[in-house]
């Protein structure tokens, strides 16, 4: 990194940061062999963000609120949220500091245990349990049981053949239908890999979901995302257009679009 992005970044940290304590920890990511929980501080929020030190914890929250890889070019105006993958809870940190109170409903699906864990703790350090779904599961082409490897870092873990333990799968009609909600605002989807099994489904329940955006993995491309999205009716966003780091697509038909 140049000297300028470093003190780009301690610019940001000051501004960004309630008390030191946060500071460092957001300076100083990753570092830490024993894994505890501490509460970082943000001025866009009134209460804790809950992470664990030692592990990735820290780089996640960096790349939402220092990166800004969720910032959308037409503002941030998504009330019901369902977040795919949403491992320890910092999208919805994220989206709870950029709804500043308006935030409706989240809807958080995580299959590791560890993390689905954190992400009930999170929710209750942001006081958002009265708003929030929880579903210990995996987001997949269809309802039933499927592989998890569980192994690695947090972020990366993931549906696999070779996984160790068996989770819970959920379509995502059946994650609206658990929620209550017939349609959503915003989906976003970063589930290692699924995207190749849950995004084709798009004909089938894209009718519920306004705005999408998604992390792709595994070789996955912008063309692959751009195709099944125009075909179900989406307008799609390359990254940058619409989201800052990730592609997206917009309903056709949303009055939100």
């Amino acid at each position: 990194m140049t000297i300028l992005g470093r003190v780009r970044d301690n610019v940001w940290l000051l501004g960004a940061c309630r008390d030191w304590t946060t500071l460092c920890a957001m300076k100083q990511r990753d570092v830490g062999a024993t894994e505890t929980v501490q509460s970082l501080r943000f001025r866009a929020l009134q209460t804790p963000v809950l992470v664990r030190s030692g592990t990735t914890d820290i780089s996640v929250a960096w790349e939402l609120f220092r990166l800004q890889e969720y910032e959308c070019t037409r503002g941030w105006d998504f009330p019901r949220v369902v977040d795919c993958g949403a491992n320890v809870g910092m999208f919805l940190a994220f989206a709870a500091s950029k709804m500043n109170g308006r935030l409706e409903r989240y809807v958080g699906v995580e299959a590791d245990a560890a993390a689905f864990s954190m992400l009930q703790r999170q929710a209750g350090a942001l006081r958002l349990e009265p708003k929030a779904v929880l579903l210990h599961a995996a987001v997949w082409e269809c309802d039933g049981e499927v592989s998890f490897d569980d192994r690695g870092p947090s972020w990366a873990r993931h549906v696999s053949d070779q996984g160790r333990t068996r989770v819970r799968a959920m379509s995502m009609d059946s994650i609206l239908d658990a929620a209550g909600m017939e349609e959503c605002d915003l989906l976003k989807l970063d589930i290692e890999g699924g995207e190749r099994a849950v995004l084709p489904g798009l004909n089938t329940w894209g009718g519920r979901v306004r705005t999408f955006v998604a992390e792709l993995h595994d070789g996955l491309d912008y063309a692959w995302f751009a195709a099944l999205a125009d075909a179900a009716g989406f307008e799609p966003y390359p990254p940058g257009k619409l989201f800052r780091a990730h592609p997206s697509a917009v309903r056709r038909n949303s009055r939100r679009a």
